[in-house]
């Protein structure tokens, strides 16, 4: 490849490495905000789902005001899987109250809120790399420059684009693991919700269909 395009292309990336710190700062800062508001979101769709489950059953458990969503819809499947073992034919009456609940936004919305950590994760770890990233390109452009020749001003400047790069680097990549550290269990538990609500459901469907 021609040396003036690899210097023009590294010229190019130097100039523009802090937009690029930024422009990542600014993605992760979405996709955090983003998995934050379908957490919600989830939040909301659980409360439903809880309340259309246990529609018609004098003895459900109240709901607890004082009590977060999660312990309320723990409470409403804990409950159910109690009447059910008691007596098989309520899968019946459960089954008739999950019709009116959209599973697809139950899991499609827990789907999202996957990709979106992974996204944010991987990002996590690309920070530290671009602070190497803007050291190399630090140097290679002073190496450029002064055609393989030491200049102190050059070098001078090299070593501040070195140092704010991978300071910059090292704080975004912290700040976001902190982030990151606090949305995770926050995800696993809407993931182990859903998928113990699909499962549930699942069952009583099952075997609904094969009892007719």
């Amino acid at each position: 490849m021609d040396s003036s395009l690899i210097q023009t292309l590294f010229t190019a990336i130097a100039n523009n490495i802090f937009l690029i710190i930024y422009l990542f700062v600014a993605v992760e800062t979405v996709l955090a905000i983003t998995i934050f508001t379908l957490l919600k979101k989830h939040e909301l769709v659980l409360l439903d789902v809880s309340d259309n489950l246990l529609k018609g059953f004098r003895d459900a458990p109240d709901k607890d005001s004082t009590a977060n969503v999660h312990d309320n819809f723990q409470r409403a499947i804990d409950f159910m899987k109690y009447k059910i073992s008691n007596d098989p034919s309520m899968k019946k009456t459960f089954s008739e109250n999950a019709k009116g609940l959209s599973q697809r936004s139950v899991f499609g919305r827990y789907y999202n809120i996957e990709v979106f950590a992974s996204l944010l994760s991987t990002i996590v770890q690309i920070f530290p790399l671009l602070g190497i990233l803007g050291t190399i390109l630090a140097i290679a452009q002073t190496a450029f420059q002064n055609q393989g020749q030491v200049d102190v001003s050059s070098l001078s400047n090299a070593f501040v684009l070195a140092m704010d790069t991978t300071i910059l680097g090292i704080f975004f990549s912290i700040l976001f693991m902190v982030v990151e550290s606090w949305l995770a269990p926050k995800i696993e538990r809407i993931i182990n919700e859903s998928l113990e609500f699909r499962k549930i459901i699942a069952n009583i469907q099952l075997s609904n269909h094969q009892e007719s």
